[in-house]
């Protein structure tokens, strides 16, 4: 485990090989989200180093965070370097598959920088723990597709923030959304060398979806 300092945030973070290491769609999901200092109930999925919540946990101190993460070793890094940052009482990390083990719960948002790589020859070879955080399925998009599925069949109001790449998902395809009822729309997006980011929020607090 190696410690590392993000000065333009002001925090410290443990990191080890086997949990994603914060790079330019982490900043961006970072730098996009505005939320008001409420007293906000957020899940944030895939919470890596943690970086993502603690950040905004600083920025909005009466905000409440559960964070999960399907690697324990991730879950277990998050509550050190809540610590360290002095946000544990904000956030409750859980190691769990997305939200699988929250029942009856619907947070007013829910953050996810998910894993976005389509499977291809190269990256079928990828370690497992690479796998879990880059690959999306076979067209890239499939594991957050399958969330957005949970909230849809599962009724949850809330609205879901992530990110797609232009390397596995095309802005035409929120028209499958629209035709189900679902909100969503992007809100900001980012160039990159070799990639286009979009963040997209799905809104289900307040819509008529089809079940």
């Amino acid at each position: 485990m190696v410690r590392y300092n993000f000065p333009e945030y002001e925090i410290e973070l443990e990191i080890s090989e086997d949990i994603y290491f914060p790079a330019e769609d982490t900043f961006f999901l970072i730098e996009s989200i505005n939320l008001t200092n409420l007293h906000h109930s957020i899940v944030e999925i895939g919470g890596g180093s943690g970086i993502i919540s603690i950040v905004l946990a600083q920025r909005n101190p009466k905000a409440r965070f559960i964070v999960t993460d399907l690697v324990f070793n991730s879950a277990k890094t998050i509550g050190t370097n809540c610590r360290i940052n002095k946000v544990e009482g904000q956030i409750y990390p859980i190691c769990m598959d997305k939200m699988q083990g929250l029942r009856f719960f619907s947070p007013e948002y829910i953050f996810w920088n998910p894993p976005y790589l389509p499977i291809d020859k190269e990256s079928s070879s990828f370690p497992h723990t690479e796998k879990i955080m880059l690959l999306g399925g076979k067209k890239g998009y499939e594991e957050t597709y399958s969330l957005i599925e949970h909230l849809r069949c599962n009724k949850i109001k809330a609205k879901l923030i992530t990110v797609f790449s232009s390397l596995a998902w095309d802005v035409k395809m929120l028209k499958i959304f629209h035709k189900k009822g679902i909100k969503a729309e992007i809100v900001d997006e980012k160039k990159l060398f070799f990639e286009k980011l979009y963040l997209v929020i799905f809104d289900f607090s307040d819509s008529n979806v089809d079940r």
